[in-house]
């Protein structure tokens, strides 16, 4: 059961990373035809990319967590989940906090690389069918 959860964290973790490729993508396409809507690029990558990171560091705790909390009893582990649930929000507060006041990238382009973890989720059915192609 171990070695599938783990197959899972790397698909969700492709699928954030192909998301966030995805994006920036579009940023260089609207950067090249509309430079008067870009504003500042390397601003807007970095948010997005330190939001990325963010939302793979988020991946990662939010699997270990789920695999303590099965090791626990009901309300041992329904309240540890819910700490956990409360280190990730205040992690992403944080992170938008530390991009607005170190003026590092735009915040809203670090949640849109935290929304990754989102758009990760809903292309891991599609980074499963290319891992196992790929990983026979």
């Amino acid at each position: 059961m171990k070695k599938r959860i783990n197959e899972t964290l790397a698909e969700l973790m492709a699928g954030i990373l192909v998301a966030g490729v995805l994006i920036q993508a579009v940023e260089f396409v609207v950067v090249a035809v509309c430079p008067e809507w870009a504003g500042s690029p390397l601003s807007f990558a970095l948010g997005l990319w330190i939001g990325i990171f963010t939302a793979l560091g988020l991946s990662v705790h939010m699997y270990r967590s789920i695999d303590r909390a099965l090791d626990m009893a009901s309300g041992d582990a329904e309240s540890y989940m819910r700490k956990a649930y409360l280190l990730r929000t205040v992690a992403i507060f944080a992170m938008a906090a530390l991009v607005y006041f170190l003026k590092i990238g735009y915040v809203m382009a670090a949640f849109l690389g935290v929304l990754c973890l989102k758009f990760g989720a809903f292309l891991q059915p599609l980074m499963h069918k290319l891992w196992k192609k790929f990983h026979r």
